[in-house]
């Protein structure tokens, strides 16, 4: 066989391709195999008269691991592919296959022939299927596993593709394997609503697998996001109600009147929601039957409760029983966090106010045509858990029943506070602010909450309030006046300081935020910057504001920053700007936000945020004044830089996660 395989390897070498096919067909004659299956052949002709009898056992395939007879046929199948014949090629590649299947020579000689036939994918497929072959077999050698290997890798970019509810290859393992069932649980737990439906499109399989009662918890959160609220059909729902075996436990829908909320739709939602526990809804495309009966008993495990604009459905009228209020009262006792926006009237008065025994997050919107005072102190004294509150656009009164005095510690776990008055305006007079008589009612409740348990528990502050602390007599606006009078261990926890049109003095910050600063707390923290005066030079008051605020410079807890309003001189060099030289005394500044469409044109603003990002080291940057010409080259530069330009404002979040959480 060996000489036979020479001359046909000469035959190949002078181009001489068919006497080079009848050589190489004689070598492979010339195998033991060969000569023992045409014995075999003989032996069963002579043992049947009929010709095609015991056919099977004739072509029987008898393995054969001889290499100068896999040589032989590998050289012929090259030589097939050199004529070009690939049907043939591939026939003796697939005869190397059958005859050695733990040998990779065959598989290596059909993944050619079938890259030469352009299917790559049966390709591939092939050299997996060689080496989970050789992978059972014994005496297993590594080094033709990864030969079968290598030749995979030019397929795998497109091919290796595993199905994680399936069985797939690892080379680690040296075995068929699967994903854990935690593994895949977690990563579809994570899908939103969408996702989910687009996965059940992929194949029949993964349709079986996520509508599987295994899968039933996928189902059982129905968030449909404002952004992304599409018009579901009834017989849609229905069938996506009937993936979670009719165990509803959340639904969110920011913007009923796009997903087209009507009564048939919510009643089959509450059906299939017997222990709801989180229900979200905003603008509304109907007026519901939120009566507490058609709930059936689904308001015993709610806790999270949210509705915008159900407040004007739901206007008192001739019924017997207010059924906004009635379902908000049935409600209640289980609630563990509250939205509103719009407020039942009888909760205007302290009298009508429910015990929220469990009460953690609260939010209160005003509605339009609610101008009563809200008796806020009452409110807190009856959610003792209270952890945090947001408040906006409400009047209130400080006021309680019978003029009892108010424990400030009423709310001992208090953690954030979050007050945005857009209705409250100060005009400026003589160093003096001048308020609306009904503000002062706010200003006064405000004063209060900012000093609950005396500011010590607190971790966040977020103040939308328009107030100059840096003008005189400004007692009469000072939402921290009370707060002031225990200024030894405030806010002493305080994480998070958000500030809207509040321009604190450098002082008053000082005053009010320095135990947090000793303490290493203070994470996040807002400067905003007072309005320029007619007989100020360019830059000077927001050079004096940033430099009254030099007891923050060099804080090792400050991550994020945030600049607003703010005027400085132009054509600075970087290091001769107050607020460059401010940022670089912060060691470990991540995060920050300049705004400010005082005093700078696009480019001059442009110029600013350029210096600093070539000044400062930061990971990212929030500003939507970049505009104009420059953009992309702050982009660019921000790019270069390995910092995040993103051009809107920081987002804040409600409510609010804290590291010890």
């Amino acid at each position: 066989m060996e000489e036979a395989i020479r001359a046909g390897r000469a035959k190949y070498a002078a181009g001489q391709y068919k006497e080079a096919l009848h050589v190489f067909t004689e070598a492979i004659s010339l195998c033991p195999c060969a000569l023992e299956k045409r014995k075999r052949k003989r032996e069963a002709q002579e043992l049947h008269d009929t010709k095609g009898a015991d056919q099977a056992v004739q072509d029987a395939t008898v393995e054969c691991y001889n290499p100068l007879h896999l040589q032989a046929l590998s050289y012929r199948a090259g030589t097939f592919e050199k004529i070009p014949d690939i049907r043939r090629a591939k026939a003796d590649a697939q005869r190397m296959v059958r005859i050695a299947p733990l040998s990779p020579e065959g598989y290596l000689r059909t993944n050619k022939a079938l890259r030469i036939d352009q299917d790559p994918e049966a390709a591939f497929e092939l050299l997996t299927n060689g080496i989970l072959r050789l992978l059972g077999g014994d005496g297993v050698q590594m080094g033709d596993i990864k030969r079968l290997d290598q030749a995979r890798d030019p397929l795998k970019l497109r091919f290796s593709k595993f199905d994680p509810l399936g069985e797939f290859l690892s080379l680690g393992l040296m075995s068929k394997t699967s994903l854990p069932g935690e593994l895949v649980r977690d990563i579809f737990g994570r899908f939103d609503i969408f996702t989910l439906c687009q996965c059940l499109r992929v194949s029949k399989s993964w349709k079986k697998a996520l509508t599987a009662p295994g899968s039933a918890q996928f189902w059982k959160s129905l968030i449909f996001p404002g952004f992304a609220s599409p018009r579901v059909p009834y017989a849609s729902l229905r069938k996506l109600l009937s993936y979670s075996f009719n165990d509803v436990r959340e639904l969110v829908i920011d913007n009923c009147s796009k997903f087209r909320l009507d009564q048939r739709k919510f009643t089959a939602i509450l059906n299939a929601g017997a222990k709801l526990e989180r229900l979200e809804l905003a603008r509304p495309y109907e007026r519901l039957d939120i009566s507490p009966v058609n709930f059936r008993g689904n308001l015993k495990t709610l806790k999270h409760l949210r509705l915008d604009g159900f407040y004007q459905l739901y206007a008192p009228s001739n019924e017997d029983r207010d059924p906004y209020l009635y379902f908000l009262l049935t409600a209640v006792n289980t609630l563990e966090s509250l939205s509103l926006v719009g407020i039942p009237r009888q909760w205007f008065n302290p009298v009508g106010m429910p015990i929220m025994a469990n009460l953690k997050h609260l939010k209160l919107t005003k509605a339009p045509n609610q101008p009563w005072q809200l008796p806020i102190l009452q409110w807190l004294r009856h959610a003792p858990q209270l952890e945090q509150l947001y408040v906006e656009d409400l009047v209130f009164s400080r006021h309680l029943p019978d003029d009892e005095p108010f424990d400030d510690c009423c709310v001992p776990n208090l953690k954030s506070i979050t007050i945005v008055d857009t209705l409250h305006r100060v005009h400026h007079g003589h160093h003096h602010h001048h308020m609306h008589s009904n503000q002062i009612g706010s200003t006064e409740a405000y004063q209060y909450l900012t000093a609950l348990n005396l500011g010590k528990k607190l971790k966040a502050l977020d103040i939308r309030y328009e107030f100059d602390y840096t003008y005189f007599d400004q007692e009469e606006g000072d939402i921290f006046l009370r707060i002031q009078r225990h200024l030894s261990s405030a806010y002493e926890d305080l994480q998070t300081i958000r500030l809207s049109n509040t321009v604190l003095s450098p002082e008053t910050a000082q005053n009010l935020f320095m135990p947090s600063i000793k303490a290493g707390k203070l994470r996040s923290f807002d400067i905003i910057f007072p309005m320029q005066n007619l007989d100020d030079g360019v830059g000077e008051p927001s050079t004096r504001h940033i430099q009254g605020y030099a007891w923050l410079e060099g804080a090792e807890s400050i991550r994020r920053l945030g600049l607003y309003d703010f005027t400085f001189k132009l054509h600075m060099y970087p290091k001769d700007n107050p607020l460059i030289q401010f940022l670089q005394t912060f060691p470990c500044l991540e995060e920050l936000s300049l705004e400010s469409e005082r005093g700078y044109i696009p480019n001059h603003f442009a110029q600013l945020v350029q210096d600093v990002l070539v000044s400062v080291k930061l990971k990212t940057i929030y500003s939507t004044t970049v505009r104009g010409s420059k953009f992309d080259q702050i982009r660019q530069l921000a790019e270069d830089k390995g910092v995040n330009f993103v051009w809107t404002k920081q987002t804040r979040a409600w409510p609010m996660k804290f590291r010890d959480d």
